[in-house]
């Protein structure tokens, strides 16, 4: 157990990052390592675990330009692959995998704005195929495949920069979008993740960067309804999250003036958080996957705002 620092993020002087901590915790064990970076450096960036294969898409790159490029990598070989391009160019643009398909959903376009964007990969073929649109533009938010079906939460709504106000499911049987209840605390920038049936909501912020949340909610799609959990220790926006063990793992966010270290674990079943070593290279705007009992930590900004990284940081407990 170690004591209390703050629950209030503050920056420390030699370095542009952000830690946060909560009274009391129980320190997770386990190590980092290092993979094969990327193969250029990005930011805003998804991740989806496909076939034993992680895949991620669009993002930010070094000139501060959305991009339409895509990568797989493969963690038997340590490699990374360029696959099909996106058909446009899109960041803050959630992965999901549900069943043998991948999908990209939404984003943000060069602009900012939000985009309706929906778009199937085809793994045998090479090539991204639309499929029907979202019910709105929406970017910036968080999706997680759960029951066959995807649940994207949050982010960006149809006018530039105003939240989005409503929970999406789309089922690929039936190939269509419904709404569904939104989320108590609407929010952009937070991350995502599914267990035991369950979504749950991490974080995120109300557009202001200065203005982060520590909630989470859960979202039962049997049911249509949303619950409240116990809040995260640190208050974080543009983080991502992964369920690796029965376990949700939340890493990094930002500030205005800082980005975050900090790596979390949430335990659905007791509904408690407990802190884990934190990340190597601090950074927001990250993908996060787990495959094969561990933890690959991709890209993202390494400082505040626009700022990019092609590091790839494996977690294994």
């Amino acid at each position: 157990m170690r004591e209390a620092i703050s629950r209030q993020p503050s920056a420390l002087s030699a370095r542009s990052f952000l830690f946060v901590a909560v009274a009391s915790y129980v320190l997770i064990p386990g190590q980092w390592s290092t993979a094969v970076s990327l193969p250029e450096r990005l930011q805003e960036l998804h991740a989806a675990v496909l076939h034993g294969k992680i895949y991620v898409a669009g993002g930010i790159d070094s000139a501060n330009t959305a991009v339409a490029r895509a990568y797989r990598y493969d963690p038997a070989g340590n490699r990374w692959e360029r696959i099909a391009d996106l058909p446009g160019a899109r960041h803050h643009m959630p992965l999901a995998a549900a069943g043998d398909t991948l999908y990209a959903i939404g984003g943000l376009l060069g602009d900012f704005s939000p985009a309706a964007d929906f778009w199937l990969y085809r793994e045998d073929k090479n090539v991204w195929e639309p499929r029907p649109s979202l019910p709105a533009a929406r970017g910036a938010s968080a999706a997680a495949a759960v029951g066959g079906s995807i649940v994207v939460v949050g982010g960006l709504g149809p006018a530039r920069f105003a939240l989005a106000d409503s929970t999406l499911i789309y089922d690929p049987a039936t190939n269509r979008w419904r709404a569904a209840a939104p989320p108590p605390t609407r929010r952009d920038h937070l991350a995502a993740a599914a267990s035991g049936g369950i979504i749950y909501a991490i974080g995120g912020r109300p557009v202001n960067p200065d203005a982060n949340f520590d909630v989470v909610e859960a979202f039962d799609p049997t049911t249509g309804r949303w619950s409240t959990r116990a809040p995260m220790p640190s208050r974080r926006g543009g983080l991502e999250a992964a369920l690796l063990e029965g376990k949700i793992h939340a890493f990094g966010g930002e500030t205005r003036s800082g980005v975050f270290p900090n790596h979390e674990v949430y335990d659905p079943k007791t509904d408690r958080w407990s802190a884990a070593p934190a990340l190597p290279t601090p950074r927001h705007g990250l993908a996060v996957a787990a495959v094969g009992g561990r933890i690959y930590v991709i890209g993202g900004g390494p400082h505040a705002g626009f700022a990019q990284t092609s590091v790839v940081e494996i977690f294994t407990p």
